[in-house]
This record gives structure tokens, sequence and C-alpha cells, in this order.
């Protein structure tokens, strides 16, 4: 396991300069793994809006990786946070995070932080499988 367990995982995205903005505010608070999960565009890592927003974690957009689903986005992850701007009355228990990340972070696992597109969220069904 890398010295970092932690993924942050960004599922649908459409605007490119979110996801730079995102690899920047991964670097500046420590952390490196970002995973996309179907882009809008499969070329946003490159894109001058990625890059320009990207501003001094350029190594954060070079390592991340573009997978096509959720399951690969978390393989070898042991708890994955399912983020929500809004409460849901149905489905996993829910919990705040620093309640139950130092628990995780005690046990050294690999956990993930999953956000959902810019205009939908997260679908039903992946707040399901990050349960799972």
């Amino acid at each position: 396991m890398p010295a970092d367990p932690t993924r942050f995982v960004l599922v649908g995205t459409s605007h490119a300069g979110n996801v730079g903005a995102a690899a920047r505010a991964l670097k500046v608070m420590g952390f490196s793994e970002l995973v996309l999960v179907a882009p809008r565009f499969p070329d946003v890592l490159v894109q001058e809006e990625s890059v320009a927003m990207a501003s001094g974690a350029a190594d954060v957009l070079v390592r991340a990786r573009i997978v096509a689903t959720l399951d690969e986005a978390l393989e070898g992850v042991h708890w994955a946070a399912a983020t929500a701007m809004t409460p849901r009355d149905f489905g996993p228990p829910t919990g705040a995070p620093r309640e139950l990340l130092p628990v995780r972070a005690a046990a050294r696992q690999k956990v993930a932080f999953v956000f959902g597109s810019e205009r939908y969220g997260l679908a039903n069904e992946d707040v399901y499988r990050c349960h799972a």
C-alpha cells in the first residue's frame, strides 16, 4: 500500500477546470491519487483549462487515471465514502468523516472519497456501490 492510502474519485466530470482545481486541492492537502470515472471528455487531463487550474499540481494530473466504471476506480479500496450535498432518506447508513476516518486511518486502510458529477451528483447505484 502506498504511504498515503487515500484516493479521490470523480465520477462523470464535465468541466475540465474542475478537474484541474481538484488536482490542485489534493496537492495542497498533501494527497496525490486522483481517479476519474467516465469523464465527459476523454482528454480532460491534458486540456488547457485542466492544466491551468491545476497550477502547481501538474504531477497529480500526470499520475491521474481515467477508468470506465466506479468498480474499477474502487479496486483495492477497503472503504469508500460517497459524498452528497443533501442528506438522503434511503440507502446505506450515513456518517460524518470526522467520526469515521480516525478508525480507518489507524488501520491504514485504503480509503476513497467519491464525488459525483457537477450537474447531477452521484447516482443512487453509485452510492450503494460505495457501501458494498
